[in-house]
């Protein structure tokens, strides 16, 4: 076991990135941070297709990403190291409840490919937009009182609805890359600001951003403007140890 490596996972959207501005100076950050030899993963709900084309826009650096909120795990070189398919049998009753004829759009994903439809198998995740953030809380109440025993749902945007298996969260995404590399989950510190980071915010040296949801401010250690200031934060805490 590596004692002495550290990890960040940082959420990407309202996180790591919030202005043009503010992403240089976390990328900047982060190249000080892996030049300590430490690790740097983007936790994301962006699918592989949605996230690469911001990190090739911005040239953004990571070590791993976790994907669809912890259904895919890639390495640096896109390769992937993990993947959990929802179970394929409750994807006809998934798609029932989710009125799609009500939907502003809809895509599903799979492994890396990131616009696939209902009929393709192995799904990773499925993600829905309605016309009001009503109806994507009503739509998500009904996913996570039938379904919960194969599926977690998250509301997104405000509007939209994604849904992954309940194999995976981005914690146990997580998890899975400390024991894969033996590190010590101490050793892990975590920031976002949505409902699917509530679970890794939970369960390693948790923050979150200064516009987060509520529950997730609730049980956060601290708030930050940019993510940046944790990794400096981090950085320091480490230097004089």
């Amino acid at each position: 076991m590596d004692m002495n490596k550290k990890i960040i996972v940082s959420d990407y959207d309202k996180t790591f990135y919030i202005s043009d501005e503010d992403i240089e100076k976390n990328k900047i950050a982060v190249s000080d941070f892996e030049n300590l030899g430490n690790i740097f993963i983007i936790a994301t709900g962006r699918s592989f297709f949605d996230l690469k084309n911001k990190v090739n826009a911005y040239k953004i650096h990571y070590n791993y990403a976790i994907l669809n909120h912890g259904a895919t795990i890639i390495d640096g070189e896109d390769n992937v190291l993990y993947n959990f398919p929802i179970d394929n049998s409750i994807i006809p009753k998934i798609k029932n409840e989710l009125h799609i004829e009500n939907a502003i759009e809809y895509f599903c994903c799979s492994n890396l490919e990131s616009r696939v439809n209902f009929e393709h198998t192995e799904l990773t995740k499925i993600r829905v937009k309605y016309n009001t953030k009503e109806e994507a809380m009503k739509v998500n109440e009904i996913l996570n009182s039938k379904f919960s025993e194969y599926i977690n749902s998250y509301i997104v945007t405000n509007s939209a609805v994604e849904i992954i298996s309940n194999k995976t969260n981005k914690s146990n995404a997580i998890k899975l890359l400390t024991k894969k590399f033996k590190i010590n989950e101490k050793n892990v510190y975590t920031i976002g600001d949505g409902y699917s980071d509530i679970t890794m915010i939970k369960d390693f040296n948790g923050y979150c951003m200064a516009n987060s949801v509520e529950e997730l401010k609730q049980i956060a250690t601290k708030e930050y403007n940019s993510v940046s200031e944790l990794i400096r934060d981090v950085i320091e805490k480490e230097s004089i140890k």
